[in-house]
């Protein structure tokens, strides 16, 4: 069809124009590239999931799901009474969501207008950045110092009239550290606004701020049944909150808090099956250690002390990407951190899989690095 003959609507469309202008420079949270020429064998390592996949309460209980034709409970009350037990909270405290992420999504679609702050500390999870631009808020940075330690005080010292959320994640992705208690306490304690602890990574740890909760009500504490459940295409996460937070998040709260039927199954009958999945918790920590040793062995490779089910790993290189892009041409995905704020050009990140996943990820790099010359 010539010009000539476009309606008028089709000339003068535009969507860039479309789009509010904040987000027409948002990054996408993205994983690890293919390669256009297929790899001989695909190890993933690059989304932090479980190797192991789901308990085996879990697999009978969606074997036996047929209720695809039917909507969820419109408030999750089974899930919720669940998780209510697990956290041992009240599960009227409790929002779900398709993800952790889908929760803090929530959270923010409630509390931020345009020009509002959120203090976030990088390196960190890449996706908060892309939230607080959904709602035209401001990400204000105050980077995590040595160590990728926690700097309270410089924390509260960014607070102005239009911080609305602090968000802490610990451990940290991708770091993998656990941030101190004390450090934590004193931004709680010193915050006038809402503190969003993210603890994806909790059950790995062993540690939590939940009871913070009980003495401060500007808390909240987020948690995920992706990692330690292996439920991460399920989409199951949940934060915990004040009542009166609860409460009045309660009208933004999307239908059947987002998540469907059979992810409501898988993650109950979770809850169920703790004795396996914490024996699922140790062997994977079992498994991080003997990864971190063998790639301590590699010459130059610096292998961070991590309380999660991954590893941050320095590379003996300029640029880590140019490794990270040929072990991925090899059919193994790790990720990248390119993003200038968080200073990990020389880093990868690894994700735990199963030993023969981690011994053919620590060979192929120590074959790339090795055949490089770079640890000479």
């Amino acid at each position: 069809m010539s010009s000539a003959k476009l309606s008028a609507s089709a000339r003068s469309f535009d969507p860039q124009q479309l789009v509010r202008e904040s987000l027409r420079h948002t990054h996408a949270y993205t994983p690890a590239v293919i390669p256009d020429a297929p790899p001989p064998r695909v190890i993933k390592l690059d989304m932090n999931e479980s190797p192991y996949g789901p308990s085996p309460k879990t697999r009978a209980a969606l074997a036996s799901f047929s209720e695809t034709n039917r909507y969820p409970d419109f408030g999750q009350t089974e899930l919720r009474d669940a998780l209510g037990r697990y956290v041992s909270r009240d599960p009227d405290t409790i929002i779900c969501g398709a993800g952790l992420d889908d929760v803090l999504n929530t959270v923010m679609h409630a509390i931020i207008a345009p020009g509002d702050e959120v203090i976030i500390s990088d390196p960190t999870f890449g996706v908060y950045r892309m939230l607080i631009s959904l709602y035209d808020g401001v990400a204000v940075n105050v980077p995590l110092g040595e160590d990728f330690a926690l700097r309270p005080q410089a924390v509260l010292d960014a607070v102005t009239d239009r911080t609305k959320l602090i968000v802490i994640c610990t451990p940290n992705n991708p770091t993998g550290n656990v941030l101190d208690a004390a450090a934590i306490e004193q931004v709680v304690e010193g915050a006038p606004c809402l503190v969003a602890i993210d603890e994806a990574y909790a059950e790995f740890s062993r540690t939590s701020h939940l009871h913070l909760m009980d003495d401060h009500p500007n808390v909240a504490v987020f948690r995920t049944m992706s990692k330690f459940a292996g439920l991460a295409g399920m989409r199951v996460g949940y934060g915990v909150f004040s009542p009166e937070m609860a409460r009045l998040l309660g009208p933004v709260v999307p239908a059947f808090h987002n998540v469907a039927m059979a992810s409501r199954v898988a993650a109950i009958a979770s809850l169920d099956d703790l004795d396996y999945l914490n024996g699922i918790i140790e062997r994977i920590v079992a498994d991080r250690d003997i990864l971190a040793a063998n790639l301590a062995e590699i010459p130059g490779v610096r292998p961070l002390p991590s309380a999660t089910n991954f590893l941050l790993v320095e590379l003996p290189t300029e640029e880590a990407k140019p490794v990270i892009d040929e072990l991925a041409r090899r059919g193994i995905f790790v990720r990248s951190f390119p993003h200038p704020d968080y200073g990990l050009h020389t880093y990868l990140r690894v994700t735990v899989g199963s030993t023969d996943d981690n011994d053919a990820f620590v060979n192929e790099l120590n074959d790339i690095l090795t055949g490089a010359g770079r640890t000479a």
